[in-house]
């Protein structure tokens, strides 16, 4: 499978909030690790992460407005729309960077920019 359906497939899967999260951590290596704005995950953190998404959001989108891949490595910019449960909404900006290893994600780092909404959203990329 090439890199860039890895990440659409692991977007599709971490946006399905009925998906089980270990579907989800399949997408990644065992010593995955995951850089937001400065705050590092492991892949420990990152399912705290998405448990904390899943608790407080009722909906998120993502929308890859750019990808490029490159051997094992791969970058995006992407929108992420995310609605709260209060049914705020906020628009959050990402510039990702991946790294692969044997099919799997091993690494992103990504630094994100609050487009539109409440400023306690400005840390929902680290979330946990």
């Amino acid at each position: 499978m090439n890199h860039e359906q890895i990440i659409r497939d692991m977007f599709a899967t971490f946006t399905d909030f009925d998906t089980d999260i270990d579907a989800l951590l399949a997408f990644m290596t065992p010593d995955y690790r995951q850089c937001v704005d400065g705050h590092e995950m492991t892949l420990s953190a990152f399912q705290t992460h998405t448990h904390a998404l899943r608790a407080n959001l009722s909906r998120l989108e993502i929308n890859i407005q750019r990808i490029i891949c490159e051997g094992n490595k791969a970058a995006t910019v992407h929108v992420a729309r995310v609605t709260r449960r209060s049914g705020e909404e906020s628009l959050i900006k990402v510039v990702a960077f991946y790294q692969f290893r044997e099919g799997r994600i091993c690494l992103v780092d990504e630094l994100t920019h609050l487009v539109k909404g409440s400023e306690k959203d400005q840390d929902l990329g680290a979330l946990q």
